[in-house]
């Protein structure tokens, strides 16, 4: 009896060591087994879906994000080649002719990140156009509570992308050949409500030179439906030199264009093109425009 209730005993307290044992193997062995797949999937995701507007989202620390854009403005858009009808901002929208820009984002710190861009002219069907500059700062302004909208604040410096003029004595001082450097401020608000996104940018910015406007203004607004995992549909709208709209046109007054885009993910969502063409809306608005824009996330 006493070797068998010595057996029983050991029987048992085995028993229950393994059974303790047993929920500590399995929480551990999957977790260290999936961990490796899951940073690598998630790895550098971006959203940049948005074609003009600016992505109310902020670079993670430490990471890169290197952007490329391809656009074409009908160049009978350009119903004065002595003054200056597009705004000079470096990531102008509505330059006559071929434009191409190349920039990157960079996280820096939790919810702060840098930005630049660099403009050159793509094609010489146009007037001669200055290459253009902006870099700045970017500052994520939302709550960590809030799960649906995003804010984001930025600004910083500007070098005029500015097409050159005609000889002409009429010449508008703003059209002055090289362009002119300038600051800009950026507000961008983005909504998530379940598969519709909505989205408006305000920019404001001054350039210093002699025969400009104050404070120039361009919003952008938009939707996109996101139609799968990897796809968004919507439309973007832009009007540029809205402070125009009551006051003089120091810059040829302002200017509004609309169209559809479509936003394809790729690559863990790592990779982002987006494109779509735009039809002008008022007088002196840029007939046809195309863009195509490329992202990619290190």
């Amino acid at each position: 009896m006493g070797f068998t209730s010595a057996k029983l005993a050991a029987v048992s307290a085995i028993a229950c060591m393994t059974v303790s044992a047993t929920p500590v193997a399995r929480a551990e062995a999957p977790a260290s087994a999936d961990r490796p797949h899951t940073e690598e999937a998630a790895a550098r995701p971006i959203d940049k879906t948005w074609l003009y507007l600016d992505d109310a989202r902020v670079a993670d620390p430490g990471a890169v994000i290197a952007m490329a854009s391809v656009a074409y403005t009908s160049v009978a858009s350009n119903p004065d080649p002595t003054s200056e009808p597009y705004r000079a901002f470096a990531a102008n929208t509505a330059q006559a002719g071929g434009l191409t820009a190349l920039g990157a984002e960079v996280g820096v710190l939790p919810r702060i990140s840098f930005e630049a861009l660099g403009q050159v002219q793509l094609r010489g069907d146009g007037p001669g156009v200055n290459p253009g500059a902006l870099a700045g700062a970017r500052f994520d302004l939302s709550p960590p509570s809030w799960r649906a909208v995003h804010l984001v604040a930025s600004g910083g410096y500007l070098r005029e992308t500015s097409s050159t003029p005609a000889a002409d004595e009429h010449a508008s001082p703003s059209a002055a050949p090289g362009g002119a450097d300038g600051a800009w401020a950026s507000l961008a608000v983005a909504w998530d409500l379940e598969r519709l996104r909505f989205g408006v940018t305000t920019l404001g910015e001054h350039v210093f030179a002699a025969g400009r406007d104050g404070v120039d203004i361009m919003v952008q607004a938009g939707v996109s439906y996101r139609v799968a995992s990897w796809l968004r549909a919507g439309a973007e709208w832009v009007g540029q030199d809205l402070e125009e709209s009551l006051s003089g046109a120091a810059e040829g007054g302002a200017r509004h264009f609309v169209g559809p885009t479509a936003a394809v993910r790729l690559l863990h969502d790592r990779l982002t093109i987006v494109a779509g063409p735009s039809l002008g809306l008022s007088t002196g608005s840029p007939t046809v425009l195309g863009r195509l824009a490329v992202a990619y996330g290190f």
